[in-house]
C-alpha cells in the first residue's frame, strides 16, 4: 500500500502524524497578546470525564481534548497566569489514531475505604464508522477540504440521480411481470425468486468491491474532504488498568472484519465492531484507527 505523500522515511510518522496549530489565551486580561504554536503529534485523545464533563461521543471527547488550560507566567501581571489552550488540526494524516483516555489515576477515599491507584473508567462512549475531522481542523486547511467536499456533493448527487434512473427501469420491469404473473406456475415463480436473490447477492458484493477499491486508494489520487473511515479498532477487557485483555479488530472487506484474539481469528461484523463501545465488562474500545477518504470519481 503506498500512501507516501511526503520524503519522510518514518512509515509509522509519515502514516500517522499530525499537525497542529494551538493558540493561548490569558484568561485574566485581554492586554496579553494571543501566542500560535505548532505542535506535532501522533495521535488524538478523546477524554472521558465521567464526573464533571461526561461525553457519550468521540467527536464530544475530541473537542473536549483539544480545549483546555495550562498555567505559566503572564508577562502583563507579572507573575503566573491561567491561560486557555485550543488546538486545530492544520494537516491531516492518512491514518487518523484516537486514544480513548480510559485509564486514570484514583486518588485515595477514606469514605468508601479504596486505596489510591490506577483505574479504568467503563462508560459507554460510541464511535462512528465514518467521522468527520472538519470542525476541529483550522480556517485555512478547511478552505482546502471545502473544494473536496464541493466535489464530493457534486459526485453523489451524480450517483443518486443514477440510482433513481435505475430504480425507474426496474418499476417498469416489475410492472411489466405482474401482469403477466397470473399465467406463471407456482415453479416459475420461485425459480425467478431465485434469480433475483442471487442478483441482489452479486449486487451486493460489487458494491462492496467499489466500496473497498475507494478506501483503500492510493492516497494523493484524490482530494481531502475531512472525512475518515475506520478500519482497525485495538480493545481492552478488565476492570484493571494493571491487567485485563487486549484484542485488535481488522476490516477485512465490505462489512466483514477479523477478531485477532491471541492466535484465534474470527470473522465479525461492523454492527458488532460499533458495539465495542463500552459500558460494562466486554472488550472495550481503546484505540480507533481511521482512513483517509478522498472525493475522487
Amino acid at each position: 500500500m503506498n500512501d507516501d505523500t511526503t520524503n519522510n522515511t518514518d512509515p509509522v510518522e509519515r502514516l500517522f502524524g499530525i499537525d497542529l496549530e494551538s493558540t493561548t489565551q490569558n484568561t485574566e486580561t485581554e492586554a496579553e497578546p494571543q501566542e500560535t504554536t505548532k505542535e506535532h503529534v501522533m495521535k488524538l485523545s478523546c477524554h472521558i470525564d465521567n464526573n464533571n464533563n461526561p461525553i457519550n461521543s468521540m467527536g464530544e471527547g475530541l473537542d473536549i481534548s483539544l480545549v483546555g488550560e495550562l498555567e505559566k507566567y503572564s508577562q502583563v501581571l507579572e507573575r503566573n497566569a491561567v491561560f486557555k489552550k485550543s488546538s486545530k488540526v492544520s494537516k491531516l494524516p492518512s491514518y487518523l489514531c484516537v486514544q480513548f483516555v480510559r485509564f486514570y489515576w484514583k486518588k485515595e477515599s477514606n469514605v468508601g475505604g479504596t486505596k489510591a491507584g490506577k483505574a479504568k473508567i467503563l462508560r459507554s462512549v460510541m464511535f462512528p464508522k465514518v467521522f468527520d475531522i472538519y470542525n476541529n481542523c483550522t480556517d485555512e486547511l478547511k478552505k482546502s477540504l471545502d473544494l473536496g467536499r464541493e466535489f464530493e456533493q457534486k459526485i453523489r448527487a451524480e450517483e443518486d440521480n443514477a440510482k433513481l434512473e435505475g430504480k425507474r427501469k426496474e418499476a417498469e420491469k416489475y410492472d411489466k411481470e405482474m401482469k403477466g404473473q397470473d399465467d406463471e406456475t407456482a415453479e416459475e415463480r420461485e425459480k425467478k425468486k431465485l434469480v433475483g436473490d442471487a442478483l441482489k447477492k452479486e449486487q451486493k458484493l460489487e458494491e462492496n468491491k467499489r466500496h473497498d477499491l475507494a478506501l483503500y486508494r492510493t492516497h494523493g489520487t484524490g482530494l481531502d474532504t475531512g472525512n475518515y473511515e475506520l478500519v482497525a479498532v485495538v480493545t481492552h477487557k478488565g476492570r484493571s488498568a494493571d491487567g485485563g485483555h487486549y484484542m485488535a479488530w481488522i476490516h477485512h472487506g465490505g462489512d466483514d472484519w477479523l477478531c485477532f484474539d491471541d492466535d484465534i481469528v474470527t470473522h465479525v461484523k461492523i454492527d458488532e465492531i460499533l458495539a465495542l463501545k463500552g459500558g460494562g465488562d466486554w472488550h472495550t474500545a481503546y484505540l480507533c484507527i481511521y482512513r483517509k477518504l478522498e472525493a475522487s470519481k
